[in-house]
């Protein structure tokens, strides 16, 4: 029998974790971690090990399909017909010649960042013509995160420094615990942070995995984060007086003097904010070397530093206020912003590799919670100020930020630009990133998504069904006619109210779509394409080590993927189809010239027009052109992945970032005068009281339906470790997970509403918001605020092809009302969390 064992990539989330896969004759019979790779330091998770059983699903989709029912609905059956790779081809290229003429007719769904299709779909989009190009997933997830990040730490994402950290707030987020980037990596390095002492706090309306490991779990009300963050800063600036002055003077607009109006006060010639110099008492530029000690408090020539604005703002927020909007005790909360202020060792320094740096071991973690959200950029903002007035941002201890910087390969780093703050977030691949600062001029929409009215947000996807339904109100007189899509689970995945999204896509006259198996997206598609397993893939991009990688001095790390066990006969790789699309359109040069730039591909290694290549030579010219001709292909089928160590510069870019960060956000009053001038032209109404330099709580609609007795509890999700979106579902190691597990596909309830309510632990209930109403399984506990019920995964499948999964947990997103006055107007994030009536 030969067997071997062969290094790629995990694919059943987006990390991406080094695996070694042992192969019998051809057949793959188990997977392990990689040791040698630090994505994962040979340790796997539950999704990991369930991969294999993907491979031998027996309802993968092994061939081309065409619709012959032309009638599209949620519970259409559409009549598939098995067809050639050559139909399908051409069906797909003429319908899109078909619209050529107006290129932003066509829409991409490119989500599938397990490997290359993600930036394939995108190139050929863009090669297109077409600005409908959507690169993310959730109607959250990712919303506010990611641009605050670019600008005020410069990296993807943000993640604890769990090597020196001492005091960890999670808000919102089981980091290390239950989810995120480099999971299994940052799992290892959480429980050894624990096991020293690190103090975890976690504060989230769901008792969930992070909150069994923490130290202390701290129930709050949905939609309040605002206001925690608030009364935090309050208790840290005004009564304790802890925060960073020396970090704050130096390196954020916390001096730039603020007239009555909200705007900087400039210099009259250069346009330049000003700062007050209490050295010799003189008004100066931000950036005039001589400003020695710009003041932070106190009052200049027609204005008062930022900072001073804060310190006022906050004062409006204290315990005893937020206690009833929170339900968290003023007592406890000034415990806890007592308890980080003091851990945070403000001017404490450590030395690492013959290197001083700033030391701030206490940090705030956030991520999906508090992002999904009416106001959900306000809901996070202030979470970020409260690491960036300790100092804590990107130094030993803090909070990092993922993927921003580094000298090899390439060199990549975060620039400053306008007003000396940071502008350009680093990124290891040379693309545009959701900037959130200085944002763009709005205009009259020409897009279907209304990117033009949110000049703040980073990417816009979750208006197409609002807008669908009244193209005229917003000045479109045209429709999206044609589709592609990856095979992710976009219809129930990416948006919410379902009858909004079946009106959406059956708007559009044409959809094709790949898939591993028939899942309720693919129930609208004209054709559909079949995707291979990771174990059957090759991809140069393996997963998201590129953008949310471990963080600290740990290795770098670059993986491929490759095909471990041939596909079935005749499935082809993604890459090719796509570029095969693109030849069949003569958009192949312009297709190549885009994934030149994406991938840094020079001469000699550039894809040249005219040539048409398999992916492997794709892969090798990659790998040869970021690490060199000893490095290809045959290199990394042997080793897997390739190590980079980083220097202390790389893993701590704040103390050598020359820019500054923002603890007021000033351009936030320009965007929003220029966006309300433009929706009066258009006879709209809109809410823009988002647009201000400084976070207030707004209350979600579900806040106010609770009180006026409409509703009696708030419906929020959360994740499980061993499910990612609805990539596992139809796996039958996962599902037997959920079905052994109370807390999966069964719906949480405290236990003192439930009996109240005359509801038992495991009846069937009713769960009913103003977008449907749904029955479920409640599992009753103690682990979960009185006014919440919780709603795990992404489960509550229905179509013909996931038979495992169908009909079991509820699809929380279905809940979700879907309108513009549950859309954050600066980041587009829909509101997660939805009132709900629950009764049997």
């Amino acid at each position: 029998m030969a067997s071997k064992w062969v290094p790629t990539a995990c694919g059943m989330c987006y990390v991406g974790c080094g695996i070694r896969v042992l192969v019998e004759d051809g057949v793959a019979v188990s997977i392990e971690g990689d040791p040698n790779n630090p994505q994962n330091q040979g340790v796997m998770c539950a999704k990991g090990k369930a991969g294999i059983m993907n491979l031998y699903n027996p309802h993968r989709i092994k061939v081309p399909l065409k619709r012959t029912n032309p009638k599209r609905g949620l519970h259409e059956d559409p009549g598939w017909k098995e067809i050639s790779w050559d139909e399908a081809l051409t069906t797909i290229a003429a319908k899109l010649d078909g619209i050529r003429d107006d290129p932003k007719k066509l829409y991409v769904q490119a989500w599938e960042v397990t490997g290359d299709c993600f930036y394939w779909l995108l190139a050929l989009g863009s090669a297109f013509g077409t600005p409908h190009l959507m690169g993310n997933a959730s109607a959250t997830c990712g919303k506010v995160i990611h641009p605050v990040e670019f600008f005020s730490g410069g990296g993807f994402h943000q993640q604890p420094d769990l090597h020196y950290c001492n005091y960890c707030i999670l808000i919102g987020t089981q980091f290390g615990l239950g989810a995120r980037g480099a999971f299994n990596h940052i799992t290892l390095d959480m429980a050894e942070a624990r096991a020293r002492g690190m103090k975890v706090v976690v504060i989230d309306p769901v008792g969930s995995y992070a909150a069994s490991k923490a130290n202390e779990w701290i129930p709050i009300r949905p939609g309040t984060d605002t206001a925690f963050a608030l009364s935090m800063l309050h208790v840290l600036l005004n009564e304790l007086g802890i925060y960073d002055a020396r970090f704050l003077k130096h390196k954020t607009n916390a001096p730039y003097l603020v007239g009555s109006n909200g705007r900087y006060i400039r210099e009259p010639g250069s346009g330049k904010p000003l700062v007050f110099d209490a050295t010799d008492q003189r008004v100066k530029t931000h950036d005039d070397p001589t400003a020695s000690d710009p003041a932070i408090t106190g009052a200049g020539e027609g204005g008062r530093p930022a900072f001073e604005l804060l310190r006022e703002h906050v004062a409006k927020y204290p315990p005893e206020k937020t206690e009833e909007i929170t339900t968290i005790p003023a007592a406890t909360l000034r415990r806890l912003a007592q308890e980080f202020g003091e851990a945070a060792s403000v001017g404490a320094t450590m030395t690492i590799d013959g290197v001083t740096l700033p030391y701030r071991p206490a940090c705030v973690d956030w991520a999906k919670g508090p992002q999904g959200h009416k106001h959900g950029f306000h809901q996070s903002w202030p979470l970020k100020l409260l690491n960036i007035v300790m100092g804590a941002v990107n130094v030993p201890g803090g909070i990092l930020s993922t993927a921003a910087a580094g000298k090899r390969p390439h060199r990549w780093w975060p620039e400053g630009g306008t007003d000396g703050l940071l502008e350009e977030g680093g990124h290891v691949l040379p693309l545009p990133h959701p900037k959130a600062f200085p944002g763009r001029t709005p205009t009259k929409p020409f897009r279907m998504d209304l990117a033009e009215l949110f000049p703040l947000a980073p990417h816009f996807h979750t208006l197409l069904p609002i807008t669908c339904q009244d193209r005229e109100r917003y000045g479109l007189s045209y429709g999206i006619e044609m589709m592609l899509h990856a095979p992710t689970n976009s219809l129930l995945g990416s948006f919410g109210d379902l009858k909004m999204v079946e009106s959406f896509y059956q708007s559009i006259p044409f959809i094709a779509g790949f898939a591993v198996e028939i899942n309720e997206t693919n129930l609208f598609d004209d054709i559909v394409l079949p995707f291979p397993s990771y174990l059957e893939r090759s991809d140069f991009v393996a997963g998201t080590n590129l953008l949310i990688p471990h963080c600290g001095k740990d290795d770098w790390l670059w993986q491929i993927r490759q095909s471990v066990v041939e596909p079935p006969a005749g499935m082809r790789q993604p890459q090719e189809v796509i570029m095969e699309i693109a030849d069949r359109l003569g958009l192949l040069g312009d297709f190549y010239r885009l994934l030149n730039h994406a991938f840094r591909l020079k001469e000699p290694y550039a894809l040249q027009p005219g040539q048409r290549y398999p992916i492997t030579e794709v892969i090798d010219r990659m790998a040869r052109s970021w690490f060199g001709e000893e490095h290809d292909l045959g290199w990394f089928r042997e080793h897997g992945v390739i190590r980079i160590p980083r220097d202390v510069e790389e893993a701590y870019i704040g103390p050598f970032l020359e820019a500054r960060l923002p603890i007021y956000l000033e351009h936030f009053l320009q965007r929003g005068e220029e966006l309300k001038e433009v929706i009066s032209q258009m006879g709209l109404e809109w809410d823009l009281s988002d647009y201000r330099p400084l976070s207030d709580w707004m209350p979600c609609p579900s806040y106010n339906a609770i009180r006026n007795g409409r509703y009696d509890l708030i419906a929020v999700h959360y994740k499980l470790p061993y499910v990612y979106g609805s990539f596992g579902n139809e796996n039958p190691w996962i599902n037997e997970i959920c079905e052994r597990t109370p807390y999966a596909y069964n719906v949480l309830v405290n236990e003192d509403v439930a009996k109240a309510k005359g509801i038992s632990d495991g009846d069937e209930v009713w769960l009913e918001s103003p977008a449907t109403k749904v029955r479920a399984k409640a599992k009753l506990t103690q682990c979960i605020h009185p006014q919440v019920v919780g709603v795990a995964g992404h489960f509550g499948h229905w179509s013909p092809g996931m038979p495992i999964a169908r009909g079991k947990g509820i699809n929380f997103n279905s809940l979700l009302p879907t309108d513009l006055e549950h859309i954050d107007k600066i980041s587009t994030a829909l509101d997660h969390c939805v009132e709900v009536r629950l009764y049997k």
